[in-house]
């Protein structure tokens, strides 16, 4: 990428400024490349790029997601030589420099860089922890509800683009400095946002008020109060789901990060893979989905194999837990054990009497989808989950 750049802005026809555009993987190749500070590389607009492979993809949450990469990469490569990342993954499950040279040097990106996310696809956790990072002084972001195809060929945002392309690449002056940094939706229900391109200064919110809710496994409720008496609820680890709601009597918005911290212990099995949604529910208790492509999204995701709970104490911070990914703790029979599952940013707005629904289970939940999304779990038994006294779900 670096070397086809410099030779782009030798051309006759090219002015010597070179920018990059596209999602997913195009999105992921543009951060790398602007890593290496290639002279003549101008901007960028990586919309929608996951950029730690291993904790966002390959390992997301230190479960292997190995048959579903292996899709991604047969359908994406051709024959010749590319680098393996499936095989890779089976040899290497563990973080190690290999891994570690897969992250963007982040600090190394000082263009401009006008950045997307989706708060329902899988690129949404990379593509904020890479604005976040990046030492640019101009940088933007646009996080929207819709996946990530049709936003890009939205006349409007094609529009938008080229502004941000002329601006750059063509040194026209178009007033694009004054686009807010951060333009969000908040998503309500179905097709229906709460707000779209509300400008914002930065993420995380500044005035974003941190709360804990208390997990009552004896009633499946969340309580703005700790839970003095200890309980427990089990489902079976293949099959079931537990469900912990609360009502909210003002109107709330959620926006930023949320991480669950749970006791969990495993009855017939040495590990645990648990996978994590927030939604929506109204006043009676009927899911409210956001849509995506036209068909429900399951909600705010969060994943862990709790024999990887280890934390990286250098990398989490305030807000979000982020796993070490160098070992394994393999769970004795009857331990139980804290466990912190960071769940991907987002931005919702529930309104007075509606409920918010924490969802528990092995398993990803989702039904009639193009994209096989598949983790390759590996369950046995029941997962009980532990709440109350010293178990501060």
């Amino acid at each position: 990428g670096y070397d086809f750049i410099e030779w782009l802005a030798t051309q006759h026809w090219c002015n010597g400024r070179i920018g990059m555009g596209g999602n997913s993987c195009v999105a992921m190749t543009q951060v790398r490349i602007a890593a290496l500070q290639p002279p003549h590389l101008a901007c960028i607009a990586p919309w929608e790029a996951t950029c730690d492979i291993y904790r966002e993809s390959i390992y997301e949450g230190g479960i292997p997601a190995l048959s579903f990469n292996e899709f991604i990469v047969s359908s994406l490569t051709g024959p010749n030589l590319v680098d393996d990342l499936v095989e890779n993954g089976r040899h290497y499950p563990f973080m190690n420099a290999y891994w570690e040279d897969k992250i963007p040097d982040f600090k190394k990106i000082r263009i401009p860089v006008y950045a997307t996310a989706s708060w329902q696809h899988f690129h949404v956790h990379g593509s904020f922890d890479m604005i976040r990072k990046i030492r640019s002084t101009k940088k933007w972001m646009r996080a929207h509800r819709e996946q990530e195809w049709p936003d890009q060929y939205n006349p409007a945002n094609i529009e938008d683009l080229r502004r941000f392309f002329d601006r750059y690449l063509k040194n026209i002056n178009n007033g694009w400095e004054l686009t807010p940094r951060y333009r969000i939706e908040v998503m309500d229900a179905y097709d229906c946002d709460y707000q779209t391109n509300r400008p914002e200064k930065e993420f995380p919110l500044a005035r974003t008020v941190y709360k804990k809710l208390y997990l009552d496994a004896s009633n499946g409720s969340l309580n703005w109060e700790p839970v003095e008496k200890e309980a427990k609820v089990s489902y079976d680890s293949n099959t079931e789901q537990v469900y912990f709601d609360i009502k909210f009597d003002e109107d709330t918005e959620i926006t930023g990060y949320m991480w669950l911290h749970l006791w969990v212990e495993a009855d017939g099995h040495d590990d645990m893979d648990l996978f994590i949604t927030i939604k929506k529910l109204d006043e009676e208790g009927n899911w409210l989905p956001t849509y995506i492509l036209g068909e429900p999204h399951p909600g705010t995701w969060g994943k862990l194999r709790v024999s990887m709970r280890e934390l990286d104490e250098k990398l989490t911070t305030s807000f979000e837990p982020v796993l070490a990914g160098k070992r394994q703790q393999k769970l004795k029979k009857g331990e139980i054990v804290p466990v912190d599952i960071a769940l991907v940013p987002t931005s919702w707005i529930w309104h007075k009497g509606q409920q918010l629904r924490v969802e528990i289970a092995g398993r990803y939940i989702r039904e009639g989808w193009f994209e096989p999304l598949q983790w390759d779990t590996d369950n046995r038994g029941r997962h009980i989950i532990h709440t109350g006294g010293k178990y501060d779900s």
